[in-house]
């Protein structure tokens, strides 16, 4: 009998083995059929067939983290998480889990969990640069400048051609009030991109505060002409104009940006103290108007003009 039960015993392995590999087997053609779906952009089979990988090995980490990745897709944030979170469950190890879940609830805006997750994946893989670029950003959204800035640095140092992160930081720059940092970080993020409209929007911000006027003013008109339907910048260069004396510039500029936004309020009253300045008070008391009817909240900062005092026209040296 003891023999018998040892070959009895044998077989049932051989049959258990046979099982496994059937079961594996069945797993990897499911879950190399939801990555093909996933690469041609349809989602919805690709989680189909992660479902399959699933439900043949229920304890993998890959087809959890790609049918993630696939509802992450859809903009089912929540149900992404939900995968990440079983994929780290299987393998506490799979840094792409711990990032891309940092990312989902980063778009939930919920940083400080972004930050954890992010923080781990980086423990896991110390030259993740796209992890400590986006930790940079969920820092950023904080207003944790100081933090910011030194994950972008280190994005920076692990891909010295990084435009994004040179660009991010020169934005942290200009909110922390070092100018001059801002204006090197936005100075080589122009020189990788040169034809990126928002650098050039935003090193005119910044020279314009060093009121650098007319350094802002090309800045503006090289963003205007790769991005020429953008309202903004004709509005910032306009304010420019105005400071450098230039009104009739400005106020062909203001009209252009009310023309991509009609209903801006700004616009409107910043227009309106420009006529005031070049005589057309009647004019410019009707861009006023206009404003407070856009804007309600403006009629405090506008009222004085309206009832008749005069807006410094004086140029700015």
């Amino acid at each position: 009998m003891k023999a018998q039960w040892q070959t009895c015993c044998a077989a049932l392995g051989i049959l258990v083995a046979v099982s496994q590999i059937a079961i594996a087997s069945e797993a990897n053609n499911a879950f190399n059929e939801g990555t093909r779906f996933y690469r041609a952009g349809k989602f919805k089979e690709a989680i189909a067939a992660y479902d399959r990988a699933i439900r043949a090995a229920p304890t993998a980490a890959e087809p959890y983290y790609h049918r993630g990745l696939a509802y992450y897709k859809l903009g089912q944030t929540e149900a992404a998480i939900k995968n990440y979170d079983e994929a780290i469950k299987s393998n506490p190890k799979l840094a792409g889990a711990y990032f891309n879940r940092g990312n989902a609830y980063y778009d939930l805006k919920q940083n400080d969990q972004a930050i954890k997750d992010y923080s781990e994946a980086i423990k896991l893989n110390r030259k993740d640069t796209e992890a400590y670029y986006n930790r940079g950003n969920a820092y950023y959204d904080l207003k944790e400048n100081d933090q910011a800035i030194k994950d972008y640095s280190e994005a920076i140092k692990l891909n010295p051609k990084y435009t994004k992160a040179y660009y991010n930081r020169g934005l942290t720059y200009s909110r922390s009030d070092q100018l001059d940092k801002a204006i090197q970080d936005f100075n080589q993020a122009q020189k990788l991109n040169p034809r990126d409209s928002e650098v050039y929007e935003s090193r005119g911000l910044v020279y314009r505060r060093l009121r650098k006027f007319d350094q802002a003013a090309r800045d503006y008109t090289q963003a205007i002409k790769l991005n020429p339907k953008n309202a903004e910048s004709y509005g910032n260069r306009a304010n420019v104009y105005s400071l450098l004396g230039k009104y009739d510039d400005a106020v062909k500029d203001y009209d252009q940006a009310l023309q991509f936004e009609p209903k801006n309020a700004r616009i409107y009253a910043n227009r309106g103290v420009i006529k005031f300045c070049l005589g057309k008070s009647d004019e410019g008391r009707k861009d006023l108007h206009k404003a407070v009817e856009l804007d309600p909240a403006l009629k405090e900062k506008i009222a004085p003009l309206l009832s008749g005092s005069k807006p410094s026209c004086s140029k700015s040296e």
